[in-house]
């Protein structure tokens, strides 16, 4: 159970969190609240002046506050050695040096918008910017609710950053036009704050060109999207090391393993020869070849001056026909030993972001290994890995790593 400190209890997005954690039971814990505005009497935690009276300990903590209190909480984390999620909009150019500076020494997340369609949105107007190039105008129109303090949102300077930072100019971010008396330029990007009523949070980025507009949107209908991403950016940050994270860092994770698939009757071949020769490998293949025998996962080890070893695997229906083509070698004299396993079940593990972090291999032989799962071959590359196991266990290793990568 991870333990948690709201800074901001008593805000709406503090509300939203407690109620978040309340729903996730078992999951998350809310140890303490800080509000200057003390509210207790919805909470069942102690809800606290200032973080200094707070006597609770926790795994990290969650901010939804305001921009002035970015400095006293990055000292309190800091004085206690405690990740922190800043959920706070509005920050200035000093509260992200200090982020910045803070991330050396804990773990700190930090984000425009906690919601994972927002960051999507963010990766799609990204493209539309690279694939439109300088042809299109773009504007981005966000609209909160009355009581909202920032304009524009963090959200709407996410979306400008984003495209800008694809744009080979130098983009100008113009906030309105009232009383600019000139013509739209080409390296503007135009940014709008609608406020009224209850309206959660709405971002519009338009693509305006010759005759057509192209529209990327994104609608919140309630705060729960932004404090069940806030849980999850905690989540991740509990087991990190120090650095500055973002929601593209939790993204990347969550889809580091994605899918899992199974493969029934496999067989694995392992052959150590004695062979000086690294030339055995490609004459094994060749006469598996010959013989029509499919071959699918290989690893190969770097011959040394006694032996190379060769593990494949292959349909177990072939196997029969594999040792025949492998026999012929030996009758021409080439010294090996040949170990067979078959009733397996080839398992795929595929993730895009794979690619962007280290350990999911290491994560995988860790799972399998408390579950007395052994791999008869592996292979990996950047997006996928493919192990062998027994088909006896093959359901009990999918479960395994479904319930560790969180795959549906």
């Amino acid at each position: 159970m991870i333990s948690v400190i709201i800074n901001g209890i008593c805000g709406q997005m503090g509300r939203a969190v407690y109620a978040a954690i309340q729903a996730q039971s078992g999951a998350f814990s809310a140890v303490a609240g800080v509000d200057p505005f003390d509210s207790t009497s919805s909470f069942s935690c102690p809800v606290y002046k200032n973080l200094d009276e707070i006597k609770e300990t926790a795994d990290v903590l969650i901010d939804f506050s305001v921009p002035a209190t970015t400095p006293d909480i990055l000292r309190y984390a800091l004085e206690k050695k405690l990740p922190v999620v800043i959920g706070t909009t509005g920050l200035g150019e000093r509260e992200l040096k200090l982020l910045r500076s803070a991330s050396d020494r804990i773990p700190v997340f930090q984000t425009g918008n906690m919601s994972l369609g927002v960051n999507l949105q963010v990766e799609l107007v990204q493209f539309a910017a690279s694939t439109l190039g300088g042809s299109f105008d773009v504007e981005i129109i966000e609209t909160h609710h009355r009581k909202k303090v920032d304009s524009p949102s963090g959200t709407a300077l996410m979306l400008a950053n984003a495209i800008a930072s694809i744009s080979p100019e130098d983009e100008e971010f113009v906030f309105g036009r009232h009383e600019k008396n000139k013509r739209r330029t080409d390296s503007e990007i135009g940014i709008h704050s609608v406020r009224g009523g209850t309206v959660v949070g709405e971002h519009q980025v338009q693509f305006i060109g010759n005759d057509e507009i192209i529209e990327i949107s994104h609608r919140a209908f309630s705060k729960q999207v932004f404090a069940q991403g806030a849980l999850r950016a905690a989540k991740f940050l509990v087991a990190k090391q120090n650095g500055l994270y973002n929601m593209k860092n939790v993204v990347a994770e969550h889809d580091a393993a994605s899918r899992l698939f199974s493969l029934e009757k496999q067989a694995v071949v392992i052959i150590r020869s004695f062979a000086k020769e690294d030339s055995f490998a490609s004459r094994v293949f060749d006469v598996i070849a010959e013989h029509g025998v499919f071959v699918d996962m290989i690893a190969c080890s770097e011959p040394d001056e006694q032996s190379l070893s060769i593990g494949f695997s292959l349909n177990e229906s072939d196997l029969s026909e594999a040792l025949n083509a492998i026999n012929e070698l030996t009758r021409n004299g080439y010294g090996c030993t040949i170990r067979t396993r078959d009733d397996l079940a080839k398992l795929t593990l595929e993730g895009t972001g794979m690619a962007l972090q280290h350990g999911v291999a290491s994560q995988l032989f860790t799972v399998l290994r408390k579950e007395n799962i052994h791999i008869w071959l592996i292979t990996t590359s950047e997006t996928r890995i493919e192990f062998c196991v027994d088909s006896i266990h093959a359901l009990r290793a999918a479960d395994a790593v479904r319930e560790h990568f969180q795959i549906g």
